[in-house]
């Protein structure tokens, strides 16, 4: 079972992705960002590097040779896709740009959700914590609105 963590109430779905992988990074967590549209996965990488104007923030495309960075992006997830910086005690967590779930995302403790304000972000948004509660996992909800 999963834990689906959902920040919701924000103005920019990507903005806020943005913000959240930033801490990620700085606190030193792995983080797989997942989109199976690679336009709207290209959009978060370019505004990731602007999220700090002094930062550099490495966030790769995931190949199982690539470079261990906090930040992997990937288009695809098999059934077995490891974090090359994943301990036991700081495991991987799956950001969702995706308007869909993903696939495979059981093999992930923690699946981070944003939601924007967007009618149709939420009735996306909607339709995958249906899923998520369909499938056993337990959902928390985090206004960011407030």
């Amino acid at each position: 079972m999963s834990t689906i963590l959902i920040a919701h109430g924000v103005e920019h779905r990507i903005q806020q992705a943005c913000q959240t992988a930033y801490k990620y990074f700085l606190a030193g967590r792995p983080l797989f960002v997942y989109c199976s549209d690679e336009k709207r996965l290209s959009g978060f990488s370019k505004a990731l590097w602007a999220v700090e104007k002094t930062a550099f923030v490495p966030h790769p495309m995931y190949a199982s040779e690539s470079i261990p960075t906090w930040i992997m992006l990937c288009t695809h997830l098999s059934e077995k896709i490891e974090h090359p910086l994943a301990t036991p005690s700081n495991p991987t967590w799956l950001m969702n740009l995706d308007i869909e779930c993903p696939p495979y995302y059981q093999q992930f403790t923690r699946i981070l959700e944003i939601v924007s304000n967007h009618e149709e972000d939420k009735k996306y948004a909607r339709e995958r914590m249906i899923h998520y509660k369909t499938e056993g996992n337990e959902l928390v909800y985090h206004a960011l609105n407030t």
